[in-house]
This record gives structure tokens, sequence and C-alpha cells, in this order.
């Protein structure tokens, strides 16, 4: 077992020095996460016209505010301000932004997430106008086509930028984003992504995709096991929204389940650290490096990896979850009844510092999961 941990801890070692990739501003600016944040957050405010500025920002102390985020396109009311509702150079503020906050391949998959949308809403209204019960999502409701859009996404700024503790979010369709500073430190979790579709499966942008590493790299891990250690890692019953820890779902954060990080041999060690950097390195250098270093403190047998539904078909159900003290993990292909779709959810969460919770001091408080 000690040869095991100490074999760990060097490959965690050899991760966390190569470190995820850094942002432009970061790498141009040559100072740090927070700061960059400050200053790219500053100028997007600097852009907003006084109207605006009122809508988007609110008081960091603010809780039912800062944490409202939903996987759902935003209806009109809710607080902040839409991309839709920027002028060109301040969408471009905006970008810059979201660059500061997250690595390139955060902001690579961010993106790519709000794109899809414009694609999702094309696809829905063809099934409008021709509906097929066989097709993914059967007929849609005819208001859904309008709102999936790359610009019905809502940004709402809590505190003021550079200022010992704020934070920003970016919420919508299939992404919620949320990143809190404080004195000077980065929180970026609740984050949640999806997809849908995961994969683009016709006309001139077949192929594309977004979240398929953090897949692969799951279904790897998992055939890589014994089946001593399968018995484990197992979790029986179908992969559902049951499991999946969203908003509101606070109690889902205290109980782990399946295989120890500690029961892996070295070659699974690095397939399982490969996955939680795919996650983890979505967040700007600092933060993550951070992160790396709270699960690494943890230990081994604090971190357990689970499994539900298929292991062997990447195309049918599944869910897995990466779970420890200080981080979870999780990833489900989504699905109506038994049959799966080319649809997916992925969520990060810090059991211990969601929303920066534990560098401020407060009790945790959720709204509930409407």
């Amino acid at each position: 077992m000690r040869r095991s941990v100490l074999a760990f801890f060097a490959i965690f070692a050899s991760l966390v020095m190569q470190g995820p990739a850094t942002t432009q501003t970061q790498q141009i600016g040559g100072y740090g996460q927070a700061a960059a944040m400050a200053e790219s957050a500053s100028a997007f405010l600097a852009s907003l016209t006084p109207a605006q500025r009122a809508r988007i920002v609110h008081r960091f102390e603010d809780d039912a505010a800062r944490m409202n985020w939903s996987i759902w396109p935003p209806p009109a009311e809710h607080e902040g301000l839409l991309v839709a509702a920027l002028t060109a150079p301040q969408r471009i503020a905006f970008h810059q932004m979201l660059m500061s906050a997250t690595s390139s391949q955060g902001y690579a998959k961010s993106a790519g997430i709000m794109w899809l949308d414009d694609i999702l809403r094309a696809e829905e209204s063809g099934r409008l106008a021709d509906p097929d019960p066989d097709l993914e999502g059967g007929t849609m409701p005819g208001q859904f086509p309008p709102r999936r859009s790359s610009a019905n996404y809502r940004i709402v700024i809590f505190g003021e930028p550079g200022s010992a503790r704020w934070g920003w979010m970016l919420t919508g369709h299939h992404l919620a984003a949320n990143f809190t500073v404080v004195d000077g430190a980065v929180a970026f979790t609740p984050l949640f992504v999806g997809a849908s579709p995961q994969v683009v499966r016709a006309g001139p942008y077949a192929g594309w995709q977004v979240l398929g590493h953090e897949m692969a790299r799951g279904f790897a891990l998992v055939r890589s096991l014994t089946e001593e250690q399968r018995q484990a890692a197992l979790i029986p019953g179908a992969a559902t929204n049951a499991y999946f820890t969203g908003r509101g779902r606070k109690d889902q954060l205290k109980t782990m389940v399946g295989l120890p990080a500690s029961k892996l041999s070295a070659q699974q060690q690095r397939l399982l650290w490969g996955l939680v950097r795919e996650f983890v390195g979505s967040a700007g250098d600092e933060a993550a490096d951070a992160k790396l270093r709270s699960i690494e403190r943890d230990g081994l047998d604090r971190l357990h990896f689970a499994w539900w539904g298929s292991t062997t078909d990447p195309a049918d159900r599944f869910m897995y979850r990466i779970h420890g003290p200080s981080i979870l993990i999780e990833y489900v292909r989504q699905g109506q009844g038994s049959r799966p779709l080319n649809h997916v959810h992925a969520i990060v969460r810090d059991p211990r510092n969601d929303y920066g919770e534990d560098w401020l001091g407060k009790h945790y408080r959720e709204q509930p999961h409407p």
C-alpha cells in the first residue's frame, strides 16, 4: 500500500508540474489570475452603458442571486444581462473576461457549448416543421427553438472587480460557470457543462463535438479495471438523473461510493488523474493547481471512482463520478426512458468550497432545485 501511495503522489507531482494551459491574458500580463480577472471584468464594465451596468452588477452578499444558476435558457426576468443585449465591442470585452477566468481548453469548451445552441435551434426547428417521433427528442414545445441561441446566456457580476470579495457568473443552456475571488484566491465551482448535440451528426459541421475527451478518458479508466475492482466501482441500477449532483442537491455531496483510488494500480491512477485534470484544467492555472493540491492533501483513500450503466458502449446510457472531500466530478449521458441520446451533462463541484464558501466562513446555503 505504501508503495502505491508513493507512486500515486509521484504521478500527481509530474501532472501538476505540467499544469493546465494558461489564458492569453495571464501569459501576456505576467501577473496572477485574480488580477487578470479583475482587469478584464473592469474593462467589460467600462464598455457598458449606465443602464446595462445597473442590471448586471449585484451586491456580493446577494447569495440568492449568486447561487441562482440554471441549465436552461434564462427567462428575461432573471437578474443579469444577456449576451444578446451586448454590442460587438461589448461582446469582445465579455469574451476577454471569460478567457481571463479559464484555461485555453476551458474557454474553448465554454464557447463551443454556447455555439452548439445555434446548431440545436436549427435541428429543433426542423423537427417542429416535420415532427418524427423516432427522431431524438421527438416533438418539442414551439417556444424552445427561438430561445436556443449562443447569445441567450446571462452575465452577472457580484461586487466590485478587484475588491477583496467579488465574483461573476455566466449561465444559460448547458453552461453555468461561477467564479468567486476572496483575498486573491479564485474558486471556480460549481461548474456545469453539457452538450446537445454532443456530436453534430449531419450538415457542414458533422463531426464537431464537445465533451468528448471526458467520455473517452472515463471509458479508458473503467475498461482498465479488474473484476475485483469492478465489484466496488460499478453501482447496480441504471444511470439516471437522480444520481446527478446539480444545483440544490447539497446532501449528495456527503456520501462517497465506489472504488477508493488507493486500490488502483499506478497506471490506473495515471488514467484517473488524467480524467481529473480534464475537468479541473478548464479553470485558470492558479485555481486549477490549487484544486489539484487540495485533492492530493485529502489522500488516496478518500478519493473514490464510481460508475453506473454501460461500460462497453459510449453511445449507451452511463454515468461516472469521482468524489473526494474537496472534489466532485460527474458525467452522464442523458436519455429518455431507457433510450440514450446524443446529449451529455457534466459538473465539477467542491464539497468544501463551492462559491468560495469555505474562505468566506459562511454556512453553506443553496436554493432548492426547481
